[in-house]
């Protein structure tokens, strides 16, 4: 996995940094991923259970042999599913978390993911909302998300700040 990226070489020369920050870690699953995963799981141990049952009581058919090969099929793809939803969805945000960093500028509000970068020049139609941890930040051109910051409120209050400063 890469390092966070470094906010500094992406600055241009004259720009002066006011704050960075990066996502809090641990990220944890939501309420409605939970309940679909044990849907997705309870629906594989329902397969299982319908496969084992065809087999013994229906098995020395040939057809109905059949039929327990695509239960068994379909119990190993809500199985897929479960962990899709779960696991698996989960260490995809904490791996982007652990490369992601976010900085305001005297000039713009940066968010950068591994390869990736987004910006929203600083003006004064930009306007800057705070959610909990979440920094909502719209522009005239982009919108740019700061997720799961420790310090949400100050992030805001740099920003809106700078954004009185520039009208």
């Amino acid at each position: 996995m890469s390092a966070r990226p470094d906010i500094a070489a992406v600055l241009d020369a004259d720009e002066a940094l006011l704050w960075r920050g990066h996502p809090s870690a641990g990220r944890r699953s939501t309420a409605k991923a939970t309940a679909l995963g044990a849907l997705f799981y309870v629906a594989t141990i329902a397969f299982v259970i319908l496969g084992w049952w065809v087999e013994i009581f229906r098995g020395h058919v040939p057809v109905w042999h059949l039929v327990v090969y695509a239960v068994i099929a379909a119990a190993a793809f809500t199985a897929y599913l479960g962990l899709r939803v779960t696991l698996l969805d989960r260490r995809r945000a904490r791996a982007r978390d652990a490369r992601t960093a976010y900085a305001i500028t005297d000039r713009r509000a940066l968010a950068i993911a591994g390869p990736y970068r987004s910006e929203v020049r600083l003006g004064p139609e930009v306007t800057a909302d705070l959610s909990g941890d979440l920094l909502l930040i719209d522009g005239p051109a982009a919108h740019l998300r700061f997720e799961r910051l420790d310090d949400a409120a100050r992030a805001r209050d740099i920003l809106n700040a700078r954004i009185r400063g520039n009208a």
